[in-house]
């Protein structure tokens, strides 16, 4: 399996930080995990389109981590509109319960009705365990509680051929972030608070490393980041109570595992 991170950033982006998305590459099929704002410009900074990919993979609807969603999917609209490009193939779009009701909302918020009487792209309800090919994935309810609203969050862990790469999506510390990334070969973990500052929100940087050193994560990788975050040694901190390696996250920075 190789991963590309193409967003390590939230809310907050710029030309060093995109939002938060992941590029899955196994068995010969690719996954984008996530379509945060920018995630289309770094696709295409690493010759990516999206018509090359075969599954989307939604952590949960916060537009931090789906902004690029419907420019994704108006350019499948858009080729049939325009007849200058044959969609071969669709993605399949997996999010939390509503992820069709959510593209045509936002269809008729942005005033572009484009998908009424046009079903092409095939939208799933996450479920518990999903098989596409040789890759399992594993989705596990987690908490994150934003302005007092609680949202329908996913960790996500992904396994082929005797590999598991784990995504936390946006998490506290609880038991569904734990059991997804239990043995982990490679967990790519939200960290958006340095330690001591968790909340209903996010877990911090002390968190994390408890997790990691509970389930015998072999490395970890901190992403989604804001800007007090910047300045503080989080590698350090994760590090005070995890002893495997921890990286902290880069746009663009490739991983295999």
């Amino acid at each position: 399996m190789k991963i590309t991170i193409l967003g390590t950033g939230s809310f907050y982006a710029d030309k060093n930080r995109s939002g938060a998305a992941y590029l899955l590459e196994a068995d010969g099929k690719k996954f984008l995990i996530d379509c945060g704002p920018g995630t289309l410009m770094r696709l295409s900074q690493i010759g990516v389109a999206p018509e090359d990919i075969d599954y989307v993979f939604l952590s949960h609807f916060h537009a931090d981590h789906t902004s690029d969603l419907f420019a994704f999917q108006m350019r499948f609209r858009l080729n049939e509109f325009f007849g200058t490009k044959r969609n071969e193939k669709l993605p399949v779009i997996y999010g939390p319960n509503g992820i069709k009701r959510f593209t045509r909302k936002l269809s008729h918020a942005y005033q572009l009705y484009a998908f009424e009487n046009w079903s092409e792209i095939r939208y799933e309800t996450i479920g518990r365990k999903t098989k596409l090919g040789n890759v399992v994935v594993t989705a596990y309810r987690t908490k994150h509680v934003a302005f007092g609203v609680p949202a329908k969050v996913f960790s996500l862990r992904f396994e082929c051929e005797g590999k598991t790469f784990v995504f936390s999506g946006d998490s506290v510390k609880d038991a569904g972030v734990e059991k997804a990334s239990r043995k982990a070969d490679l967990f790519i973990c939200d960290t958006s608070y340095v330690k001591g500052r968790a909340s209903a929100a996010h877990m911090d940087t002390l968190e994390i490393g408890e997790i990691a050193q509970a389930n015998t994560v072999k490395k970890v990788v901190l992403t989604h980041f804001y800007p007090n975050t910047e300045g503080a040694d989080l590698v350090s901190e994760v590090k005070e109570k995890f002893t495997g390696e921890v990286i902290r996250g880069e746009d663009l920075m490739e991983l295999d595992v």
